[in-house]
């Protein structure tokens, strides 16, 4: 399931009125100072009323509409036709100075603040218009009544003015929108991103819950990422693995408890009995049980009971049940399992200081050894039996039935012995004379010992051979009897119920519910085939990995006699492969998962492995259509070949390229941009193999960067091409841009400055550089900057602050106009004013 959606325009308001509330506060700046600047234009031409009254009016009109409009479209649409306004009023109070156009630039460039190309509409239509009509209504250096004189009227002026001015407004229009979709994608991107971290909160809640042991914890969210669809697999799996872990650890910790019983009290039947159904009791949390002991006598078989737990004395008066009779001599016949959730009535009592009540659940479990009865067990409840008891129950009765067996067999030879004690009386009396029969054997015998001994000596070299081995080994005739067992099996037998197997018993009699499998494997091997394989052992409760190999054996006619059984523990081996098989699907995970492109290469730079995103970059279905395939089968050989030889330089010198921008041009004639990352793929050994690489997609922020590029490149060019110096500093007097006319007028002050220099503070200049750097705006005359300083050169610089994106002040700006004509103007006037004068006294 994806965690990205689409996100609607809604959503984006908030961001875009983040613009809006900004660049509001910045054009209330500017307004007032427009008014300001009109106030001080008044000082040149007299023009009080159109500053105090057109300006004043323009002010209020924008207050008004801030207070009971603000936020409507028609505020901003007001805002742009202010923002014309007073640049007309400018034009009229310098009576059509072409200078006054320069507020049109200013007034376009502070509503671009608004990244909407809808406010500059009105702006840009009205000044295209107000220019047409000044310059085909100024007649004779008017218009309307008001002087004109210093607007060119000539139709050449007029469409290069208003032609700028369009290409101004196309330009602004442009930047509008890319500002307009950057400030969207951040939008994007930051509510995209707060979703990701409320939903990573979320897993990181939930994987506590699972690290804490808390398999129940709900998932706090219907939509799951991918990452929270992992943590829901893997607490699934968890919660499978802990209730499988507590019926094995149920089961495994019954048979040990059960096994050692078994083993501490072999020798005693009865005794072994009761313990048993003692502990089956208390381990099941039953309310009844009892053991029988399948017995036979001259005409029948039948069961004994032999040990119990809270029985009513009246149920088993005769501890003594024939064979069909009732539930547990069905249990003889049927060889099964029978469990009863509803007894029949009277069947059973349990007593107790508050009174007598039935239980509700019975279960009866034959003793099997090889299918064959040995006895059952019967435990009653008032719980409900569930598969793990059954399973634990059937699986230690096998166990019970084995040692029942073995404890018959031991009072069995405890009779033989008496037997034997009796005959070796007899014995002794015939002794005489069998020793007179073994002077005879003597000869014999002695014959014998060397035959024996070379018998023994052959019998000890082969169990120093299979003995001194770490592998298990065991041969059966074709009757599954143990011809041989070494001391590995017998060592890893210790302590379970396989103990008391050894040579000459059969190796079928306790393998309880995989004897079938087993006689399987052996009689395979009977038949000539040689068997290898795996399986999972838990002789000691825990579990363990072993390779086993069957094998027939022949004598010297090639006639199978038996077939051996090597087994060894490959426990770690098959940890190692697990763990390998685990680091496998990690990476194949990372494969299928990694946004940016991952791929392997062999020496002749064709793909081995690729992520799935390369598949999809390349509009394929399957990664199998891209391995064995170079990048000359996906891109033009423009890109393929630089490619394919950067990388054979890293497979020749193992050199790695770090952070390479590459321009990919596809088949198709897509182009892409790449940043990547190539470095040589190693073997175990050390040697180069081929290459690897990591391509992170940048298409998207080099187009950004190219147009950012344009856009500079754009501007400078109209620095460069305007009639005045233009330079600016940043706040330590460095030299940031300039245009050529810069280096002239540096040259006239005999300075030799380049970009990245220091300029001159000295004298004056110091404090009109802080002035700037502190946010005025200002004008001054100068003549410092003229190299012969003589009194007819005269320059207007104007300077004012550079701020970022941010607002913050970052440097100065200045721009410098040669004004020696004026002051050759001045000069003119003032002689001839002097002459007026005079003429005035002589008169």
């Amino acid at each position: 399931m994806s965690t990205y959606r689409e996100i609607d325009d809604q959503e984006l308001i908030p961001f875009h009125q983040e613009v809006y509330k900004s660049a509001d506060k910045l054009t209330q700046y500017f307004i007032l100072g427009y008014f300001g600047a009109g106030i001080s234009l008044a000082f040149f031409n007299q023009t009080w009323i159109l500053a105090l009254v057109m300006g004043g009016t323009l002010v209020g009109t924008y207050y008004l509409i801030r207070h009971f409009l603000q936020k409507t479209s028609f505020f901003r649409v007001s805002i742009s036709l202010i923002f014309w306004l007073f640049p007309l009023q400018f034009i009229f109070q310098m009576h059509g100075d072409l200078s006054m156009a320069f507020f049109y630039f200013v007034s376009l460039t502070v509503l671009l603040f608004y990244e909407d190309k809808w406010v500059l509409v009105p702006v840009i239509l009205s000044a295209i218009f107000s220019y047409f009509i000044l310059y085909t209504g100024t007649v004779d250096g008017t218009f309307l009544g008001l002087p004109m004189e210093e607007l060119p009227v000539d139709v050449v002026h007029m469409f290069l003015h208003i032609g700028i001015m369009a290409l101004y407004a196309v330009l602004a229009v442009l930047w509008a929108n890319i500002q307009r979709n950057q400030t969207r994608e951040s939008g994007i991107t930051f509510i995209k991103m707060d979703e990701q971290l409320k939903m990573m909160d979320v897993n990181i809640k939930f994987a506590d819950h699972i690290s804490q042991g808390n398999l129940e914890a709900p998932y706090p969210t219907q939509n799951a990422d991918r990452l929270g669809e992992s943590l829901l697999n893997m607490r699934g799996s968890l919660r499978e693995a802990s209730i499988r872990e507590k019926k094995e650890k149920f089961v495994n910790v019954g048979m040990a408890t059960i096994g050692e019983i078994l083993r501490n009290h072999v020798d005693d039947l009865d005794l072994l009995s009761d313990k048993v159904i003692e502990n089956l009791v208390s381990y099941l949390k039953a309310n009844q049980g009892g053991i029988f002991i399948l017995e036979e006598d001259a005409n029948d078989k039948y069961l004994q009971l032999q040990a119990c737990r809270a029985y009513e004395r009246k149920k088993f008066l005769e501890r003594r049940v024939e064979i069909g009779e009732g539930l547990l001599g069905q249990a003889v016949l049927e060889k099964e399992t029978i469990m009863l959730t509803e007894i029949p009535e009277g069947y059973l009592k349990i007593t107790s200081g508050l009174g007598i009540a039935s239980p509700d659940n019975l279960i009866i479990v034959p003793l099997k050894s090889n299918e064959d009865i040995i006895g059952v067990i019967e435990l009653a409840s008032f719980k409900e039996f569930d598969d793990t008891d059954v399973e634990f129950l059937e699986k230690v009765s096998e166990s019970i039935a084995s040692t029942v067996i073995s404890a018959k067999t031991n009072q069995q030879t405890k009779e033989l012995l008496e037997n034997s004690r009796q005959m070796t009386e007899e014995m002794q009396a015939q002794e005489e004379e069998m020793r007179q029969n073994m002077e005879e054997m003597q000869a014999t015998q002695e014959e014998m010992a060397r035959t024996q001994k070379e018998l023994a000596e052959k019998e000890a070299n082969l169990n120093a051979l299979i003995n001194n081995t770490d592998d298990s080994i065991i041969t059966i005739d074709r009757d599954y009897k143990i011809v041989i067992m070494n001391n590995v099996v017998k060592a890893r037998y210790k302590g379970t119920q396989f103990e008391h197997m050894k040579e000459g018993h059969n190796a079928l009699e306790m393998l309880g519910d995989v004897r079938d499998e087993w006689k399987g494997y052996y009689d395979q091997a009977m038949e000539g085939e040689r068997l290898n394989f795996i399986l999972k052992s838990s002789v000691h409760g825990e579990n363990t990995w072993r390779e086993y190999f069957l094998n027939p054996i022949y004598d010297e006619h090639k006639s199978i006699i038996g077939i051996s059984v090597f087994s060894r523990d490959i426990t770690d081996k098959k940890r190692v492969e697990e763990q390998l098989a685990h680091e496998k699907a990690l990476f194949q995970a990372l494969m299928d998962n990694i946004p940016d492109a991952l791929y392997y290469k062999d020496r002749e730079s064709k793909f081995l492995k690729v992520s799935k995103s390369i598949v999809k970059n390349f509009g394929l279905s399957s990664e199998e259509e891209v391995l064995g395939k170079s990048d000359f089968d996906f891109f033009s050989e423009e890109h393929a070949r630089p490619a394919y030889e950067g990388e054979q330089n890293i497979i020749n010198t193992g050199e790695s390229i770090m952070g390479q921008i590459e321009k990919e041009v596809h088949k198709d004639g897509k182009i892409t941009w790449a940043e990547t990352i190539k470095m040589p793929l190693l073997d175990e050994k050390g040697e180069i193999i081929g290459t690897f690489g990591l391509s992170k997609d940048i298409t998207r922020s080099k187009i950004a960067e190219i147009k950012v590029l344009e856009r500079n490149n754009l501007l400078n060019s109209v620095i460069e091409n305007t009639p005045d110096s233009v330079f600016t500093i940043d706040k330590e007097y460095n030299l940031i841009l300039s245009n050529s006319k810069v280096d002239e007028l540096f040259k006239k002050a005999g300075l030799n400055i380049k970009v990245g220099d220091r300029v001159p503070a000295t004298g004056n200049w110091k404090e009109y550089y802080d002035r700037a750097l502190n946010g005025e705006t200002f004008s001054i005359e100068d003549r410092e900057l003229s190299a012969a300083k003589t009194s007819d050169e005269l320059y207007l610089h104007i300077l004012g602050p550079v701020k970022g994106s941010d607002g913050e002040i970052i440097g100065a700006s200045i721009i410098s106009r040669d004004m020696s004509g004026e002051l050759t103007t001045r000069s003119q006037l003032e002689a001839l004013t002097s002459e007026v004068n005079t003429l005035k006294k002589k008169k």
